[in-house]
């Protein structure tokens, strides 16, 4: 099983007090939660899909820069 590591940003709506949960590297993927365990769970599954949709179109996941700050780990199952 392959793992991936993605820097994650999270940020607080407070008009709709989510967790929001953005992997700029990602185009920007986002999703959000109540809170920073939901959010996470969410940005994942997003992840998930976009990787999915890069390997049907043949494209490959983009180069990612390790950072000191919080990372998104993925799982991927073959």
């Amino acid at each position: 099983m392959d793992r991936l590591e993605f820097p994650v940003e999270y940020s607080f709506d407070i008009d709709s007090n989510m967790v929001i949960a953005t992997i700029p590297q990602l185009n920007y993927i986002s999703s959000f939660g109540q809170d920073f365990a939901e959010a996470e769970k969410n940005v994942t599954e997003a992840v998930l899909a976009y990787l999915e949709a890069l390997e049907k179109q043949g494209l490959p996941i983009p180069k990612i820069k390790k950072n000191s700050g919080t990372v998104l780990i993925v799982e991927l199952v073959s």
